[in-house]
C-alpha cells in the first residue's frame, strides 16, 4: 500500500501542468512542482492557504462559483482564467475541477488541474487573421474577375455600334452599357458594405444591449416580412464584446434567415448561459440546407444566391467563412444545423470572461491586479 501511494505521489508530482487539491473550504491541501513552479511559491507556503486567493480578481466570482458546485453536487466543470504577470505578460488558463469523494461516498474537496492555453489562444488568433485574408484574396480575385468581365462586355457593345448607323442597334448598345454599369455599380456598394463592417472601429459593449436591439430591429422587419418572432433571453453575467463585429455577425445570420423564409415562417432568437458561456441561437423555419451545401457552408465566400453584383445579392453580408472567422475570434465557437424544408438553427457560443471584459476591468482601476510569480 505504501508502495502505492508512493507511485501516485510521483504521478502527481510529475504532471506536465499545475495540479492541487484543496478542501471543501477551499484552502489547498497539496500541490505539485508544476503549481510551485507557476505561482513562485514553496509548497509550504501554498499549502493552507485558500486557492482563490491565488485567482485573478476578475475571475474570483467564477471560479469561486465552479468549485463551490464541483463540490456541493459534484458536478466536474471547467472555465479559463487569465493572469497578469508583470506588466506586460498575460497568461490564459484553462481550469479543471473535479470532486474528490471518499469512500463512503462524501466529497471531501475537489482536485484542480490547470493548463497553460496562451500561446495556444495566440495561435488561434493569428489563424483566424489568416483565414480572413486568405478569404480576401479569393474576393480580390473574383472581383477583378468580375470586373474584367463587365469591362469585356462594355468593349464589345461599343466595338458593335460604333461602325452602326442604326439608332436601334445603338439604342441596343446603350441598353448594354448600361446594364453593365449597373452591376458594377452593385458590386461596389456591396464591397463598400462589407468594408464598413470589417472596418468599423472595435467598441466593447455588453451582449445584453447588443441583444436587445438586434431583437427590437429584428421585431419590425419581421412584420414588414410577415414572419413571426418568437424570443426567449434570459439574463447573462456582465460580459463585454466587440459591438460592431457582433452585430455585424448577428445581422447577417439574420440576412440568411429572411432570404430562406420568402413565404413567410418563424424566426427564434434565444439567448442562455450554459457553463461559462453565452448562447445565441437564431433559428428559422425556411426552406433549410442539404447536407452538401452544409459541408461547404464555411469556405471562404460560398454562397446559394448567386454572384457578387447579381440582382439576387442587393443585401450583402458577411459569408458564412467570416462569421466563422469573427466568432473565433472572439474566442467563441459556431455550429450551424438544417434539414431541408426543416429549416435552420445557427448556434453561437461565446464566452463570459474574454479579454475585452479583461481590458476594461484592467483599465477601471489604478493598476492592473497581478498574479502571484516571481518578481
Amino acid at each position: 500500500m505504501a508502495e502505492m501511494d508512493s507511485y501516485y505521489r510521483q504521478v502527481f508530482e510529475h504532471l506536465g501542468f499545475i495540479c492541487v487539491t484543496v478542501a471543501r473550504d477551499l484552502t489547498i491541501q497539496s500541490c505539485n512542482r508544476e503549481a510551485i513552479r507557476r505561482f513562485g511559491r514553496s509548497g509550504e507556503s501554498l499549502e493552507g492557504k485558500r486557492f482563490l486567493d491565488l485567482v485573478d480578481p476578475q475571475d474570483r466570482e467564477s471560479a469561486e462559483k465552479l468549485l463551490t458546485d464541483c463540490i456541493e453536487n459534484s458536478q466536474p466543470g471547467e472555465m479559463e482564467l487569465r493572469y497578469q504577470r508583470g506588466e506586460e505578460r498575460r497568461e490564459i488558463f484553462v481550469l479543471i475541477a473535479s470532486p474528490i469523494v471518499e469512500g463512503s461516498g462524501r466529497v471531501d474537496g475537489a482536485s484542480i488541474s490547470m493548463r497553460d492555453i496562451s500561446e495556444r489562444k495566440r495561435l488561434s488568433r493569428e489563424l483566424a487573421k489568416a483565414r480572413r485574408m486568405a478569404s480576401l484574396g479569393t474576393m480580390a480575385e473574383n472581383v477583378a474577375h468580375l470586373f474584367n468581365n463587365i469591362l469585356g462586355g462594355m468593349q464589345t457593345s461599343i466595338d458593335c455600334a460604333l461602325p452602326s448607323d442604326s439608332p436601334r442597334e445603338l439604342r441596343q448598345a446603350l441598353r448594354g452599357l448600361s446594364q453593365s454599369i449597373g452591376r458594377a455599380s452593385r458590386i461596389t456598394r456591396q464591397l463598400a458594405a462589407f468594408a464598413e463592417s470589417e472596418n468599423a472601429q472595435d467598441q466593447a459593449v455588453e451582449l445584453a444591449p447588443i441583444m436587445a436591439d438586434f431583437v427590437q430591429r429584428m421585431r419590425g422587419r419581421c412584420e414588414k416580412s410577415g414572419i413571426e418572432l418568437e424570443t426567449r433571453i434570459t439574463d447573462v453575467p456582465t460580459a463585454l464584446f466587440d459591438g460592431n463585429r457582433l452585430t455585424s455577425i448577428l445581422n447577417s445570420i439574420a440576412q440568411n434567415a429572411f432570404d430562406a423564409m420568402t413565404n413567410g415562417g418563424r424566426l427564434t432568437i434565444e439567448l442562455a448561459q450554459e457553463g461559462d458561456s453565452a448562447v445565441i441561437r437564431i433559428t428559422d423555419s425556411g426552406c433549410g440546407m442539404s447536407e452538401e451545401t452544409l459541408e461547404h457552408l464555411f469556405e471562404p465566400f460560398f454562397t446559394t444566391k448567386g454572384g457578387l453584383g447579381s440582382e439576387g445579392m442587393a443585401n450583402i453580408g458577411l459569408s458564412m467563412a467570416a462569421v466563422h472567422g469573427l466568432v473565433g475570434e472572439m474566442g467563441g465557437s459556431i455550429v450551424v444545423a438544417s434539414r431541408i424544408g426543416k429549416g435552420t438553427t445557427v448556434q453561437i457560443h461565446l464566452p463570459l470572461r474574454n479579454d475585452l471584459t479583461a481590458e476594461s476591468a484592467r483599465t477601471s482601476t489604478d493598476a492592473g491586479p497581478q498574479a502571484p510569480g516571481r518578481s
